[in-house]
């Protein structure tokens, strides 16, 4: 068993996004990835993954094989392992979005 807080995982730079690992196992990661207004991350896809991505923090738009989705706190995304995911901190606040990737 191991027990970590994700508010320490809240870190924010003004060079870019950050991605702070929480746990880490053989088969599995759970992260914070943080976004000051304006960040972005590049479409990019995790072969031979799932991602489950939960917004905790603020709201943005997610690009998922091109096509865009407005999230806001509390939504949920899913994505398997071909879908290209992106993310862009459009909003006026800052964006936190804790994420478990898993092996399939």
């Amino acid at each position: 068993m191991e027990i970590q807080t994700i508010v320490t995982s809240q870190q924010f730079n003004e060079d870019r996004f950050t991605k702070i690992d929480i746990i880490k196992t053989k088969r599995s990661v759970a992260f914070m990835l943080n976004f000051l207004p304006g960040q972005e991350m590049k479409p990019h896809n995790h072969p031979n993954r799932e991602l489950y991505l939960q917004v905790i923090k603020g709201s943005g738009t997610f690009s998922i094989d091109g096509k865009k989705v407005e999230v806001n706190h509390g939504d949920v995304v899913y994505c398997d392992e071909e879908e290209k995911i992106g993310f862009v901190n459009t909003g006026e606040d800052n964006v936190s979005i804790y994420v478990t990737m898993t092996k399939i």
